[in-house]
C-alpha cells in the first residue's frame, strides 16, 4: 500500500475528479486508488500488493493530468 497527499490550489469536485480518474485509457483497474478530499487537500491510498509499488513520478503526472482535465488552472503541490 502507497499513500500519497496533495494540496490543491482550486477546489475540485471528488465525483468530477473520479470521472477524470477513470477516463484515463492507461489505467488499468489494478492497482485500485481510493481518494479522499477534506476541503483542497487529497490523499490517494493506492493498493499495489499485487501490481507493486507505482513510481510517484508517474502517479504524480497521472494525477495532475486527471487535475488539469477538470481545471487548465488548479495547481498540484505534493506534500
Amino acid at each position: 500500500m502507497q499513500r500519497f497527499m496533495a494540496h490543491l490550489s482550486s477546489p475540485v469536485d471528488k465525483s468530477e475528479f473520479e470521472v477524470s480518474w477513470h477516463n484515463n485509457p492507461t489505467l488499468s483497474s489494478d492497482p485500485r486508488v481510493e481518494f479522499a478530499f477534506v476541503g483542497q487537500t487529497v490523499s490517494a491510498v493506492v493498493h499495489s500488493e499485487a501490481a507493486g509499488p507505482w513510481p510517484s513520478a508517474s502517479f504524480h503526472q497521472t494525477f495532475s493530468a486527471a487535475i488539469r482535465r477538470l481545471n487548465r488552472a488548479c495547481n498540484v503541490r505534493w506534500l
